[in-house]
């Protein structure tokens, strides 16, 4: 079973595993809001909109998930979601970019990658909620403004609109699973605000 992050990076590696440079800072920061609402609909930790509690430190079979328990375990305090996703995004996108490398030796990495498209865009077409984890991965990726891997001809208006939508209808037929993925996503959109104003009006 590929994991919610795993997932997500299939979506917009390269030939050699690797995400297109202009969007990696989004990339990690969408696949650590993939590991968040993993994390948050296991009960592994709470997932609020203003910080990130821990349940436990029992690790899982995603590295990246491991590794954003491992680090707001040891945090101390809570911190809000954004912050996690701005501090952990480049190192989670390297431990996927180091999978599909993985697949990309072996020559199974284009099957993937159609796949993992292909099942994406089937669940955020039919906001299949069936297919949680597949109708989280499109959510998050509008989010981090890669839309265009879930609807390639949609306008960035229509692709909001359509990912709002699914995040409602998820919230109505799986609430646990609507809010964490409400708070992922939230996550991902203000940490990459925030660095899109820092850079607008730096000083």
């Amino acid at each position: 079973m590929t994991s919610t992050p795993l997932l997500l990076a299939l979506c917009g590696t390269g030939e050699g595993g690797a995400w297109p440079w202009p969007a990696r800072i989004e990339a990690g920061r969408a696949i650590v809001g993939a590991a968040l609402y993993e994390l948050a609909l296991a009960r592994r930790l709470e997932l609020l909109d203003d910080r990130v509690v821990p349940c436990g430190v029992d690790t899982t079979d995603d590295l990246v998930q491991d590794e954003v328990l491992r680090c707001v375990c040891a945090a101390g305090r809570p911190r809000p979601p954004w912050e996690w996703v701005e501090t952990l995004g480049s190192g989670a996108l390297r431990r996927v970019e180091e999978e599909c490398a993985g697949a990309a030796l072996l020559g199974t990495l284009g099957t993937r990658v159609s796949e993992a498209r292909a099942r994406v865009r089937r669940a955020a077409e039919g906001a299949d909620v069936s297919d949680a984890s597949a109708l989280a991965v499109a959510v998050l990726l509008v989010a981090a403004r890669q839309g265009h891997l879930v609807r390639p001809t949609a306008l960035p208006a229509d692709r909001a609109r359509h990912a709002a939508q699914a995040l409602a209808l998820l919230a109505r037929g799986v609430p646990h699973a609507g809010r964490a993925l409400g708070n992922a996503s939230a996550a991902v959109r203000r940490s990459i605000e925030i660095s899109a104003a820092a850079l607008a009006f730096p000083g």
